[in-house]
């Protein structure tokens, strides 16, 4: 059953559905018949026996039981031919019975002594409705059996089954028929979505799906795989955007690797000048090799490879670390660094390499964008529930358009100071992925020439028992 078209299955559940309720209906409308006709003679059989019962009433009330036996013979002897009647007293004695003919068998004669009940029993391919019920009258009481011949009823029936039986097969066609109709109908709807869908693919991902206006579940498959056509053309945007700016950003260091390489290898020189184009090589490389990280770090965690494992720790060390470690970048560039933090621990979640990587990353891009004399500081604070990072600087300051694209992957703003080169534009994206696996959040005040702050802001971490922590020397 499973491997049958929807439609296929559709049209057999309306099928058996329509056939099941015809046949339903034929079957109560015959029993309904049958019982129409069965009380319509118990009812004739009955107002029978009334009028029976109004006869004794009026007849014979001092009769003997030979005058009112004869009374009843002249009666009823030649009276509504088809009905069958006995009468007996409680003495059992009989007063009266019909001959019944020859749809009933018949009585040799009249039987005599104590009223034994004679059964009606209809003769060979006939049938008959009897009712037996006692009758009072003029305080006597009196046993009272009738019959009727049931013939017509039965012929009635028997011809409405025929029809019946004759109209299956076309019931059963016309359940068909509808079910097939139905079924198309229903489905129409999901073949028109079928063919729209099968007529993207990666050329045309910007087309949609027309939404029916008819809020029920097809017009929710049209929203749902539009909300998925807009997430796959992301998702090939951003795979064509890293490709297309991976490219053009390897292109340049590998360009000026190849230049030095083959200046030097086509004009003698010096030891002094094959240092510094060795030097101007490994530069190149050491960019290169960060553009690469950056790309595979990025590729991981769009693939979902990367899971970072949080653990409860204290931020002062990661942080006093990269003061450290970036004193002497600051000081070649001429800037003023500064640490202020206070003496408590700042416990958090967190996974330690990546946020090492987001103090790098924001300092790196402090040190980029800040002129020489200017200032360079970096902040950590803690509140109730909150722990507070921040990397301020003096430098140039961001625009407001900027502001907008920043986290951007591959979205460079200014041009960087200290004659430095543009970075991969790839750092701050990378903050930013981090920060919310953190489940913490980054705000960016800036203002052209007013120098930038940029604040990751943590959900505090309370402990019972916190391990001491260690300044780094």
């Amino acid at each position: 059953m499973n491997q049958l078209s929807i439609r296929l299955r559709l049209t057999l559940m309306y099928f058996c559905f329509f056939a099941v309720a015809g046949l339903l209906l034929s079957g109560a409308s015959w029993l309904l018949l049958q019982r129409s006709l069965d009380s319509l003679m118990l009812h004739e059989l009955d107002e029978r026996i009334d009028d029976l019962e109004a006869f004794l009433s009026t007849h014979g009330p001092y009769a003997s039981l030979t005058e009112l036996r004869d009374e009843l013979f002249r009666e009823y002897k030649f009276k509504d031919e088809g009905k069958w009647l006995e009468v007996s007293t409680t003495n059992e004695e009989w007063l009266y019975f019909s001959s019944r003919g020859a749809v009933g068998r018949p009585i040799p004669s009249f039987p005599q002594g104590h009223a034994a009940s004679i059964p009606f029993v209809p003769s060979t391919g006939h049938s008959l409705r009897t009712l037996t019920r006692t009758v009072h009258a003029n305080g006597q009481t009196y046993l009272v059996s009738m019959a009727i011949s049931a013939d017509s009823s039965v012929s009635i029936l028997k011809h409405f089954r025929s029809d019946l039986l004759l109209l299956v097969p076309v019931v059963l066609l016309a359940a068909a028929i509808v079910g097939h109709f139905l079924s198309r109908k229903a489905l129409a709807p999901v073949t028109a979505i079928v063919t729209d869908v099968r007529r993207i693919n990666d050329r045309n991902l910007a087309t949609r799906l027309p939404v029916l206006r008819t809020h029920d579940e097809l017009s929710l498959l049209s929203e749902t795989l539009n909300l998925m056509l807009e997430r796959i053309d992301s998702a090939f945007r951003s795979v064509r955007s890293l490709t297309a700016n991976a490219s053009h950003e390897l292109r340049t260091p590998l360009s000026l690797i190849r230049t030095r390489v083959e200046i030097a290898l086509c004009f003698p020189r010096t030891n002094d000048q094959y240092r510094e184009t060795l030097e101007e090589v490994q530069s190149e490389t050491l960019r290169m090799t960060a553009l690469i990280e950056n790309l595979l770090t990025i590729a991981r965690y769009d693939a979902g490879a990367a899971q970072t494992e949080l653990k409860p720790l204290d931020l002062m060390p990661l942080m006093e670390r990269a003061f450290h470690e970036w004193t002497p970048t600051a000081e070649r560039l001429s800037l003023q660094f500064d640490l202020n933090a206070d003496s408590e621990p700042l416990w958090i979640l967190g996974n330690a390499e990546s946020l090492e990587r987001v103090i790098r990353a924001l300092i790196d891009n402090a040190c980029r964008y800040t002129p020489s004399g200017k200032w360079i500081r970096l902040n950590c604070s803690a509140s109730e529930d909150q722990v507070t990072i921040a990397v301020d600087d003096g430098g140039i300051g961001i625009t407001h358009d900027d502001l907008l694209h920043i986290f951007e992957r591959f979205y460079r703003s200014n041009l960087p100071q200290h004659g430095q080169q543009l970075g991969s534009g790839l750092g701050l994206s990378l903050v930013k992925w981090i920060v919310d696996q953190h489940k913490a959040s980054i705000v960016v005040d800036s203002s052209p020439g007013a120098g930038s702050s940029f604040r990751v802001v943590f959900p505090k971490h309370i402990e019972v028992l916190r391990p001491e922590r260690t300044s780094l020397t």
